[in-house]
């Protein structure tokens, strides 16, 4: 998976990462796929909206996880 976000304390400088998305992360409850960072932190909701995260390309096993994980971005910032 690769996705671009805009840094919020580089002017909106585009910055593209390599992230994975599992259900096997710490983070992860009941199943829900989880947005993992390089850094092995998770990503939350509130990031992925504030620094206009998108997807720039997804393997075929990545992506029913990752539309799991975007179907639930309501729910998870408290909006839905």
């Amino acid at each position: 998976m690769v996705l671009r976000y805009k840094h919020i304390f580089e002017r909106g400088k585009l910055h593209n990462i390599k992230p994975s998305i599992t259900t096997e992360h710490s983070a992860s409850s009941y199943g829900m796929p989880v947005v993992v960072l390089p850094d092995g932190g998770a990503l939350n909701a509130e990031s992925w909206v504030l620094m206009g995260y998108e997807v720039l390309s997804l393997t075929k096993k990545e992506a029913p996880l990752m539309k799991r994980w975007l179907e639930n971005l309501d729910a998870m910032i408290g909006t839905g």
